[in-house]
């Protein structure tokens, strides 16, 4: 945590740690405002868009209605749609 003495404002800055996620938790990574369900959709329609993501996650042995996702699947999305915050 940083404080920035100028402004008075307390800051915290995030570090994106590449790791298993459940797909709600990197889901919301991405999209902070939305609810589970509406971030997990927004997801996963950005990944099946993408058609090097599906490419490589199917691959990797990706199954969509697992809840979480590997190490190296996390990998392959941040590859393509950059870290999230």
């Amino acid at each position: 945590m940083n404080y920035n003495m100028k402004t008075d404002i307390c800051t915290q800055e995030r570090v994106f740690e590449l790791r298993p996620y459940r797909k709600t938790e990197l889901a919301l990574m991405y999209f902070p405002e939305s609810t589970k369900e509406t971030a997990v959709r927004l997801l996963s329609r950005w990944m099946k868009d993408d058609a090097n993501i599906m490419e490589e996650l199917n691959a990797l042995g990706y199954n969509k209605h697992r809840q979480y996702l590997l190490k190296r699947e996390v990998e392959v999305i941040v590859k393509y749609l950059g870290e999230p915050f």
